[in-house]
């Protein structure tokens, strides 16, 4: 079994400098990092890779549920848990070159989201070029001529670029949440305060009520819903629920149990503790 406070190998999403890349720096900064292209190449490398753990991003407060992550945990086929939420405080900077007229600006589309009145009100006639990642945007800003990247600050000195600005738009909340992924749940404890759940019910009026009543009248909160297509399966959905506490705390447990009585089916992806909050 990993040790999932000392990983010795880290698959996240690269390239270096991205905000995954900082998050799992911080977060295990002694461990091997394993960078990699994309959301599916992460859990791919935690399935083939047994001692491994990975770190996803699951919802950003400007953009929303991370699809991606959310597909990949609802498939049947997934078989990793979840063992940790991370919480990310992103601040954005503008990188580029002093003096120079800016023409174009480079990012990811969830900066670009967050950051859009900001750039509308500073920087109205600058074209703006989505990239696959916040450091390739950066490397854009280094190699090319007028352009500017918006990204953690930190991409400056990785990349010989000028912090023009830095926050943007730093009054609006900007958070992204991830997970740490592995093989083996966490052992069962009430200090795991969040418990994920893939759902199906049947495909009959009011199964999600009925499903969700016995929740609502012990007073659990739900944290987190989002309907996925099953594969192959027309107009038939799973569901990623995620709860406030653990099924070692018998109160959850019963609540649990009792949402069964419908002909739910639920297969946990494991309780964890949420709150581990980051800065960039």
């Amino acid at each position: 079994m990993t040790d999932a406070s000392h990983p010795q190998t880290l698959a996240c999403l690269g390239p270096e400098g991205s905000f995954s890349h900082l998050l799992t720096q911080m977060r295990f900064p002694d461990a091997q990092i394993q960078l990699l292209a994309g959301i599916s190449e992460v859990f791919d490398f935690i399935r083939t890779h047994p001692q491994a753990l990975g770190i996803v991003p699951i919802e950003n407060s400007s953009g929303g549920f991370i699809i991606d992550t959310v597909d990949r945990l609802v498939d049947e086929r997934c078989g990793l848990h979840i063992l940790e939420e991370l919480t990310l405080d992103v601040k954005l900077a503008l990188l580029g070159r002093h003096c120079a007229e800016i023409k174009t600006i480079h990012s990811h589309a969830m900066p670009f989201f967050h950051s859009d009145e900001w750039l509308k009100a500073n920087y109205p006639d600058a074209k703006r070029i989505v990239e696959a990642s916040t450091a390739k945007a950066a490397e854009k800003a280094a190699t090319q001529e007028g352009a500017a990247a918006i990204g953690p600050r930190q991409n400056a000195q990785r990349h010989s670029l000028d912090i023009l600005h830095f926050p943007i738009a730093g009054e609006v909340p900007n958070i992204t949440q991830f997970f740490l992924l592995g093989h083996a749940a966490n052992p069962a404890s009430t200090s795991n305060n969040r418990t994920a759940l893939v759902v199906e019910l049947p495909d009959r009026p009011g199964s999600l009520c009925r499903f969700l009543t016995p929740l609502s009248d012990s007073a659990i909160n739900m944290k987190r819903l989002e309907s996925r297509p099953i594969r192959g399966q027309p107009n038939k959905y799973r569901f990623y629920i995620e709860i406030e506490g653990s099924p070692a705390d018998p109160h959850v447990q019963s609540a649990l149990a009792e949402t069964l009585n419908d002909g739910a089916s639920i297969r946990s992806l494991g309780s964890y503790p949420a709150g581990h909050r980051f800065e960039s």
